[in-house]
């Protein structure tokens, strides 16, 4: 596990220039692929390392007046304004209690948000015959799961995520 935003920053930016190479195995029998482990409310997710832009630091979140309670609110991360969510809150209902240790900045297309984790994230290579299928709680934002030491970890499709999120949003209106 990375031990600083830096550290993080670095070993993004590494894992963006082996995407190439990565896509290039996937399409020649490739048999591994990157997501990055990151906890919220005491429980691990993860996301495809291709949806995460990069990792911050926590910075000031502004509260949003009347949004829904996953929406932390807006933080400044390097000159760009992003909306910051619980993660656990929006699938759970449960906000979390810890304070953040990273904001996970992900991304789909135009869309950008950032994530709460209360670590700094962790790098991990799997086996994509490893993939199982998503957990039956919140499916509808999961792509697939994995072991991690003895432990179910939904893996986060960002698309789906950006969808609920903004289906939330429009219900909240």
């Amino acid at each position: 596990m990375a031990e600083t935003p830096r550290e993080t920053d670095e070993l993004l930016e590494t894992a963006k220039v082996s995407r190439v190479a990565a896509r290039q195995a996937e399409l020649g029998g490739g048999e591994q692929t990157q997501i990055i482990v990151f906890t919220v409310g005491g429980r691990e997710y993860a996301v495809p390392i291709d949806g995460v832009e990069r990792t911050e630091r926590p910075s000031t979140v502004t509260p949003v007046p009347r949004s829904p309670e996953f929406v932390r609110g807006v933080a400044s991360l390097r000159g760009a304004v992003l909306c910051v969510i619980d993660l656990g809150n929006l699938l759970t209902g449960e906000p979390s209690e810890a304070d953040p240790r990273s904001f996970l900045v992900l991304t789909d297309g135009a869309r950008r948000l950032a994530v709460q984790s209360e670590d700094l994230p962790d790098f991990v290579r799997i086996d994509k015959g490893h993939r199982m299928p998503p957990p039956a709680s919140n499916s509808e934002v999961y792509s697939g799961a994995v072991e991690r030491d003895f432990e179910i970890v939904g893996v986060i499709d960002p698309e789906r995520l950006f969808d609920l999120v903004e289906q939330r949003l429009a219900g909240s209106a």
